[in-house]
């Protein structure tokens, strides 16, 4: 735009966010409006099912909870914290019959400064589909979590892996990026999520 003209406050058109907000209610089973800034993605149900564990034991104590006021799973169904009174449109959400096809789960803080955990199944298609639509929210960071080629024998059950050097072997994004673009791993990354965690393990 000129100088002087108004800009666009996003960095999407409004039919494109009106579009991927639908989507999102769509293949997460939520209400556009519980996504957090802090997005995990993952493809095993079992960190699904610890989030899901952790969100309940936040939610059934105060002091546990901090500054989380809900924890809300697909179909809309919120729970509250302990001790917060229910707001209007609590009693609306209803666990639906199947779950849908990317479902999310959100530890919700008020400032919406809390975790988003979303379920992408398998494949490429999906973490694209589900990336591309989550971007017009806007947040603050995302990360998969999930496991990576090149394990070694040093390594045992509960490690922390971090795959940020991409193994070209599996193609996944030959077609996006060409294979003359190197991918080197960022240290940046990898110094600040040791930061992250070393912060809150205490180890």
């Amino acid at each position: 735009s000129a100088p002087g003209e108004a800009r666009p406050l996003a960095l999407f058109t409004a039919p494109r966010v009106d579009y991927s907000l639908h989507r999102l209610r769509h293949y997460s089973g939520t209400a556009p409006e519980h996504f957090q800034n802090f997005v995990l993605f993952t493809n095993y149900q079992f960190y699904i099912d610890e989030f899901v564990r952790l969100g309940h034991e936040t939610m059934s104590s105060a002091a546990k909870a901090q500054d989380y006021v809900a924890f809300v799973e697909p179909g809309n169904v919120i729970t509250r914290r302990k001790g917060l009174p229910a707001q209007a449109g609590d009693d609306l959400g209803t666990a639906p019959p199947r779950l849908p096809q990317m479902p999310a789960y959100h530890l919700v803080r008020a400032d919406g400064s809390g975790i988003t955990m979303v379920n992408i199944g398998v494949g490429p298609s999906n973490a694209k589909n589900i990336s591309d639509h989550i971007a017009v929210l806007r947040p603050h960071a995302w990360i998969m979590l999930g496991h990576c080629a090149g394990l070694r024998t040093t390594q045992q059950l509960g490690d922390y892996v971090l795959a940020h050097g991409y193994v070209r072997e599996d193609h996944v994004l030959d077609e996006e990026l060409p294979l003359w673009v190197p991918i080197p791993p960022l240290a940046e990354v990898q110094l600040a999520l040791e930061k992250a965690v070393a912060e809150i393990t205490r180890l």
